[in-house]
């Protein structure tokens, strides 16, 4: 039987990965193994080294017939030409760049978004399995975790592109009419498989397979020979050790890199800083390395030291593998901003502080995301709770 693993992203990996496994003990079937990679949403010039950390941690695990990455330059165009190309054609070009034409199964961490959707269509008879995001979560498009701000109509001086807009959208629908255009049309999964499915308030629309937190760190330390002890002996074991997961935030221009870097050093200051501290610094696989940098500048009068988890080895890998090599036993402080503090807490019982907190959200996030910000941050407090 024939398989496509689709991964966005290195700890998506992970959970695509665990799902994959979890399913190969469960029954004799043998497969053949196509692993598809895109829309990592890094900077430009970093995504496609990212692909290719993605593809070594994928090939140390087990043999695959293929791995491709699909490009954002190979995605834009494709979905240009939705617009005035057959449905046949399009799934064609798909099928030439997986190198394949049927499947029987396809592994996808959500079904909405555009290169999802895209794969289901053109693999329309798979069996659709849904592992989640990050280390196995569910959400909808709905949910309190992606939740984008409501875009306001058009200013007058926006009046041409808004004209223009209307204009497009009639033609489209003449198209449609005609039959010119490929319709993507939205499908459910048969099957998931999730570590924690529920932990965000929503129950996942399917049939519901719950793994193990174990089975989840079997998997985290298949990789830990990624990390040698020469990165492992940056980190001082004499000295207190805070952590600080960074996010995306203005890479994806949710406020200023100026505003982010200022508010990483009010979060981590809002706590006593013990004195001859180290901070570590992991950076977000989508965060631009310049705005660590400056990052790393901004807080050298903080600490004793700093370490920056830059070196690619570190840079792209999930964090919870260091974890396991350099901290499991140790007593670290550790302050996050994303759905990364779940993990620690499942598979370390190790706390977070959780920022960024309504002051410093009002203060520097860009208006129209500060609602889905705080948001954000109590659904984190209340998924903490639960574990």
């Amino acid at each position: 039987m024939r398989r496509i693993i689709t991964c966005q992203g290195s700890i998506q990996l992970i959970a695509a990965l665990s799902a994959m496994l979890y399913r190969d003990r469960s029954q004799s079937t043998i497969y053949q193994n196509y692993l598809v990679i895109y829309e990592l949403y890094a900077p430009d010039r970093q995504h496609h080294e990212f692909a290719k950390f993605i593809q070594r941690m994928a090939e140390s695990i087990c043999a695959w017939e293929s791995i491709v990455y699909l490009t954002p330059e190979q995605l834009d165009a494709i979905g240009h030409r939705l617009d005035s190309t057959p449905p046949d054609r399009i799934y064609q070009t798909v099928h030439q760049w997986i190198g394949i034409d049927h499947a029987d199964e396809l592994y996808l961490c959500r079904n909405w978004q555009f290169t999802n959707q895209l794969l289901i269509n053109a693999y329309l008879t798979a069996t659709r399995i849904c592992y989640g995001d990050g280390i196995g979560l569910y959400f909808s498009e709905d949910s309190a975790i992606v939740r984008r701000p409501f875009t306001p109509p058009p200013t007058p001086d926006q009046w041409l592109d808004w004209t223009w807009w209307k204009a497009r959208s009639a033609w489209h629908r003449i198209r449609e009419r005609l039959k010119l255009k490929t319709k993507l049309y939205s499908m459910p999964f048969e099957i998931g498989y999730f570590v924690l499915p529920d932990i965000f308030g929503e129950t996942p629309p399917m049939s519901i397979v719950k793994l193990d937190p174990d089975h989840l760190l079997t998997v985290f330390k298949q990789f830990t020979h990624f990390v040698d002890e020469t990165q492992i002996s940056e980190v001082p074991t004499n000295s207190p050790v805070s952590i600080l997961l960074t996010s995306n935030f203005s890479e994806g221009e949710r406020l200023s890199q100026d505003a982010e870097i200022q508010a990483y050093r009010e979060f981590l200051t809002s706590y006593e800083i013990p004195p001859n501290s180290v901070l570590v610094i992991k950076p977000h696989p989508r965060d631009d390395l310049h705005k660590i940098a400056r990052l790393k500048e901004n807080l050298s009068d903080l600490y004793q030291n700093i370490v920056l988890l830059t070196d690619p080895n570190l840079f792209f890998l999930p964090f919870e593998v260091f974890f396991l090599k350099a901290f499991e036993n140790s007593d670290v402080r550790v302050f996050a901003v994303s759905s990364a503090c779940l993990s620690l807490k499942l598979l370390f019982n190790v706390l977070s502080f959780i920022g960024f907190g309504a002051d410093l959200v009002d203060r520097y996030f860009d208006p129209d995301f500060t609602e889905a910000r705080l948001e954000h941050e109590q659904t984190l407090h209340d998924a903490i709770a639960q574990l």
